[in-house]
């Protein structure tokens, strides 16, 4: 019996130990993935900056090479409402997000999330502030037109007046009535000697047919 208790206090602190050994292994190995996820190291434009025009693209640097599995990069403005929502690219542990806008004056959040080199994703938000709008930023920068010298001298092309074209047709048609009635006068002596020759004629052969007879 003695052997027995020795036997039985002897398993005890190896089990004991084993089973110590076992929790602390399932500790390490529970911590281990939580202490390998990359972080952002900086971005481009930084959280909280301010600038005078909107970025043409946002940049991510990260401690590690991320994994080019679904990143996203998604921007909201101060009500919340959704301004773009973008894939970026990935090149080892940069990832870049190309605006097909620009933004709008005022404060923009940037929600972003990747996927860590250990296949676990990560994501985190920062802010951007842009002081000028990019549609005024054109206007001003677009200057006004203004009309050349010539078009301003040009003088405006005034129409002949109406009544001056009647006038004209007026005297033109009496011209021509004028005409007629010069032609007719000089006609008229002309038939008158040509009907006294006729009238001649015809005197002429009645006496010499009576002659003969």
């Amino acid at each position: 019996m003695n052997t027995l208790l020795s036997r039985h206090a002897s398993v005890r602190p190896a089990a004991l130990a084993a089973l110590f050994a076992a929790l602390l292994a399932a500790l390490l190995a529970l911590g281990a993935p939580a202490q390998a996820h990359d972080t952002l190291l900086e971005s481009d434009p930084a959280d909280g900056a301010t600038l005078e025009t909107s970025p043409e693209a946002i940049t991510l640097t990260f401690s590690a090479d991320i994994l080019e599995v679904s990143p996203l990069v998604r921007i909201t403005d101060e009500s919340g409402e959704q301004l773009a929502e973008i894939t970026p690219s990935v090149d080892g542990p940069v990832a870049t997000a190309t605006l097909e806008e620009p933004l709008p004056a005022g404060t923009s959040t940037v929600q972003w999330r990747v996927v860590s080199s250990d296949g676990h994703p990560i994501e985190g938000t920062f802010e951007v502030t842009v002081e000028q709008d990019a549609a005024a930023e054109e206007t001003t920068e677009a200057p006004a037109e203004e009309s050349s010298p010539a078009e301003e001298s040009a003088p405006a092309e005034t129409a002949a007046p109406a009544e001056t074209a009647a006038p004209a047709e007026e005297g033109e048609q009496a011209t021509a009535e004028a005409a007629e009635e010069e032609s007719g006068s000089s006609m008229t002596p002309l038939l008158i000697v040509l009907g006294v020759a006729v009238v001649g004629a015809v005197v002429a052969v009645l006496l010499i047919m009576r002659r003969r007879d």
